[in-house]
């Protein structure tokens, strides 16, 4: 289970890294799928979580992970909201 939660996090950097690039769409909608679907496997082993409550190794990565999540959510909204902005605008 560590394993897909530093898969997570190099997925995140991925993220950060289109964002600090040229922006394309088509990779972005790539990383966030595999975001999705790596979200819903970490869900459906939720009880594994559970019985590891204590673990720092979870706890260090889990507080890496949502650290990484705000500061890319900072950066990407306004561009996001932007964009939402900008295609009404041609509607």
């Amino acid at each position: 289970m560590l394993q897909k939660l530093e898969i997570l996090d190099e997925t995140l950097n991925v993220l950060d890294e289109i964002n600090n690039k040229r922006f394309s769409s088509e990779k972005f909608k790539e990383v966030n799928s595999n975001i999705e679907n790596i979200l819903i496997d970490l869900k459906s082993n939720e009880q594994i979580f559970k019985n590891n409550n204590s673990s720092d190794d979870y706890i260090n990565i889990f507080t890496k992970i949502l650290n990484k999540i705000e500061t890319l959510e900072t950066k990407i909204l306004p561009k996001a909201n932007l964009l939402i902005s900008f295609s009404k605008s041609k509607s």
